[in-house]
């Protein structure tokens, strides 16, 4: 096979490596950065007495610019309502010295809050003493084991979608695999957390991790008409790269920049993380924008969805012959097909299919011949045997002239230059013995 020229091949390593490039720098940038060195950005924490609020914020305000947000309350009750009502991570007694928290909200936080409030006791004349008002599952020990478990169900509906795209299957099939996977991953995960005794029990987990894997399956199902081939970076950085490190699932949200903080209740993981924290733990605190967050998101993917298959539909209703420009990321509306058990599935939409036969003299089908295609440059496109009656097919050929060459054993081969137009063509070959000239 001839060499590549240097352009065609710049050009493939380019098409081919794009996204292992774009994943690797994806992760520098949204997880190595925001991760390697997590500090406080504007942490909600209150305190009893207004004098007292007023100089701990100055005094934070000077070591950590940004960092701390400190409001007064007037007694320790409204203190440790503070943070069972989750309108603060952190809450301060200076009376007692004590220091109300909830390892719910993430076990990373302790670390920062106990080098905050410390040297505040001591000044105080109190030892820091750290009151969890929302301490996690026994199996949860770093406060992380929920985060895990909607990992299990964020991720799964974008990998099926990227599955489903080449599956032969119609598009109801496929939205119904999206729905049958999202079911098992809820009832799965939630199973597995209670065994291994991560969450409390609280079978509405299930229902908003559905929800979960609904919002991220039908989104990027519905976005792959739209950006086509560059879906498995787009859904990436919806899904995965923006999600996590915003969710405050790893490292609490309070902990990273400002940027990922955004991000936390516009994205689902962040929404279904928050939602699902506030029933475990804080008797429903705060858990009804994320639950509105995930069924807005699910609404937007059905929506995508309907409204990119109702189009293709209209498109092929105008141009029935027409083959979608897309490519293979490009879903057909083929809801509507009825498949009859009795009968064999129907095959798949193809571009630019090429078919044919391959005969030896006397009309003798050549059953097992070899027919190859390559492009300009002498680079393989295709390579396929032919079937018990001499037959081939080769799929989604590129819009350009191609050479096809048919062998066979105990025949020469024969060669031809072939232009393959949208839809299906048909070009045969009859090959001659070895020690004749080959015809056509």
């Amino acid at each position: 096979m001839p060499e590549q020229q240097p352009t065609s091949l710049v050009r493939t390593l380019a098409s081919s490596l794009w996204f292992p490039i774009f994943f690797i720098l994806g992760f520098v940038l949204c997880y190595l950065l925001p991760f390697h060195a997590p500090s406080p950005h504007h942490l909600p924490v209150v305190t009893v007495g207004e004098q007292v609020a007023q100089q701990l914020d100055a005094k934070f305000a000077a070591a950590l610019p940004g960092g701390v947000d400190v409001a007064a309350v007037p007694d320790a009750a409204a203190a440790r309502e503070a943070i069972t009502d989750r309108d603060a991570v952190a809450a301060y007694d200076p009376a007692s010295g004590q220091l109300f928290y909830a390892k719910a909200n993430g076990a990373a936080l302790m670390q920062f809050l106990q080098q905050m409030f410390a040297p505040v006791a001591a000044a105080g004349g109190h030892a820091l003493a750290v009151v969890d008002l929302a301490p996690t599952a026994p199996g949860d020990v770093m406060g992380t084991g929920l985060f895990y478990l909607l990992l299990a169900m964020n991720i799964p509906p974008y990998v099926t979608v990227m599955v489903l795209l080449r599956a032969e299957l119609t598009t109801r099939q496929k939205l119904m695999s999206l729905v049958g996977v999202g079911a098992f991953a809820a009832v799965v995960c939630y199973a597995a957390g209670r065994i291994l005794d991560v969450i409390p029990a609280h079978p509405v987990v299930m229902l908003l991790g559905f929800l979960l894997t609904q919002a991220v399956g039908w989104t990027t199902f519905g976005l792959v008409p739209l950006v086509k081939q560059f879906i498995p970076g787009v859904a990436m950085t919806l899904f995965v790269l923006l999600s996590m490190p915003s969710s405050g699932g790893a490292i609490p949200k309070e902990l990273v920049h400002p940027f990922f903080q955004f991000f936390h209740l516009l994205l689902p993981l962040g929404e279904a993380a928050d939602s699902i924290r506030g029933i475990l733990y804080f008797d429903g605190a705060g858990s009804w924008p994320g639950i509105i967050g995930l069924v807005i998101w699910c609404v937007v993917g059905v929506t995508l969805t309907a409204a990119t298959q109702w189009y293709a539909k209209r498109q092929r209703e105008k141009d029935p012959e027409a083959v979608a420009e897309a490519g293979s990321y490009e879903h057909t509306d083929d809801s509507g097909t009825v498949l009859d058990p009795t009968f064999e599935p129907p095959q798949p939409a193809h571009h630019r299919t090429l078919a044919g036969s391959v005969r030896l003299r006397g009309d003798v089908p050549a059953r097992g011949a070899v027919v190859t295609v390559t492009d300009s440059a002498g680079n393989q496109l295709a390579r396929v045997d032919t079937d018990a009656d001499g037959g081939y097919e080769v799929h989604d050929l590129p819009d350009r002239v191609v050479t096809v060459v048919a062998a066979a054993r105990g025949a020469a081969p024969s060669a031809s230059r072939v232009s393959v137009p949208n839809g299906r063509s048909g070009h045969d070959f009859v090959l001659a013995p070895t020690a004749e000239p080959a015809a056509r």
